[in-house]
């Protein structure tokens, strides 16, 4: 169709080399008019507040949520890759929002979506229950990854806003702006959590559901569990997602939580651009007897079940790699 429209140009060029690239220009241009036209979130300009969650629901613009108390603070934040990041923020506590809906006690899921349609799902539990912290010392060990765990020492505890005002990156308030408002944003629970990517900017509508939140997978490990291993075996522990689905553990006999050591530091879909993978998500060395529990925990679900492993080392050197292929590789498929 493309050809037919621009045929009666293409005849008027005689010169072969000018008409095949007239072609291509006129090509490229009619594909780029078929092609749907993107629609770019804006700012909200208004709060809906809904579902079976509240006994009143409510809506705001947002000159009334300016005219509410503004809470401002400086927080910190761990993205997927993983990254170290501050933010600095003023807007309207969460749990003020939602007391003016009239959240019920039994509500146990609070759904945020925004202007583009996109959505993040939070339990009551974790977001309004548990203690959300500012780390001032998030950076100590090492200023940018946030693989390197930093201090939890100065821990401040922080409210969830939708901020109004922000800088993302920043922790000077001269630098906020109204760029991202509605921004949903709030504190971690430990200096590693990872809760950068659950910064829904251009919020303008909250679900409070009172649906059971389903459970996250438990952790599987490379490993059977109860398996005799040769000293200095290599152990990864996978789960179903390996993005927002942390695995955290101990090898203490502890049961793990969200302070414990995390092992999928890096999310699953950043794996293709990165070549250091086994130096970020390290697989655990077992050099002795050892027992290691694991849970999978993250955002809008109930925590997994805690698994436990136990490997026996043998260190004699006659018991072979279980990570290796028996007889070594394959030569062929019978």
């Amino acid at each position: 169709m493309i050809i037919q429209i621009f045929n009666p140009l293409l005849k008027r060029c005689n010169n072969q080399f000018f008409k095949t690239i007239l072609f291509l220009c006129l090509t490229i241009w009619g594909i780029y008019l078929l092609l749907p036209i993107p629609v770019w979130a804006e700012p909200s300009t208004s709060l809906e507040i809904t579902g079976d969650g509240v006994t009143t629901p409510v809506k705001f613009t947002l000159d009334e949520l300016k005219e509410m108390e503004q809470y401002q603070h400086v927080y910190s934040t761990v993205n997927t890759w993983p990254t170290k990041r501050w933010y600095t923020a003023s807007g309207v506590k969460l749990r003020e929002l939602l007391d003016l809906a009239g959240i019920k006690e039994e509500a146990t899921q609070i759904k945020f979506i925004s202007t583009d349609g996109y959505d993040v799902t939070l339990t009551t539990k974790e977001l309004l229950k548990d203690q959300r912290f500012y780390f001032p010392g998030l950076k100590e060990n090492h200023p940018s990854d946030g693989s390197i765990p930093g201090s939890s020492d100065g821990a401040l505890e922080v409210e969830p806003i939708l901020a109004l005002l922000s800088a993302e990156g920043s922790d000077d308030p001269e630098a906020m702006n109204g760029r991202d408002s509605l921004l949903l944003i709030f504190g971690q629970r430990a200096v590693t959590e990872q809760t950068n990517n659950l910064f829904l900017k251009y919020v303008t509508k909250i679900e409070v559901l009172t649906t059971p939140p389903e459970k996250w997978d438990s952790p599987k490990a490379s490993l059977p569990d109860g398996t005799v291993v040769p000293e200095g075996v290599m152990l990864s522990i996978s789960n179903k997602g390996n993005n927002e689905d942390k695995i955290y553990y101990t090898t203490d006999g502890s049961t793990p939580t969200v302070n414990s050591p995390m092992f999928n530091w890096s999310a699953s879909r950043w794996w293709p651009l990165r070549d250091d993978l086994d130096s970020v998500n390290s697989p655990i060395k077992i050099t002795e007897d050892t027992v290691i529990k694991a849970i999978t925990i993250g955002p809008g679900k109930e925590d997994s079940e805690v698994v436990t492993f136990t490997f026996t080392v043998d260190h004699s050197g006659k018991t072979p790699d279980p990570t290796k292929v028996p007889g070594g590789p394959p030569t062929g498929v019978s």
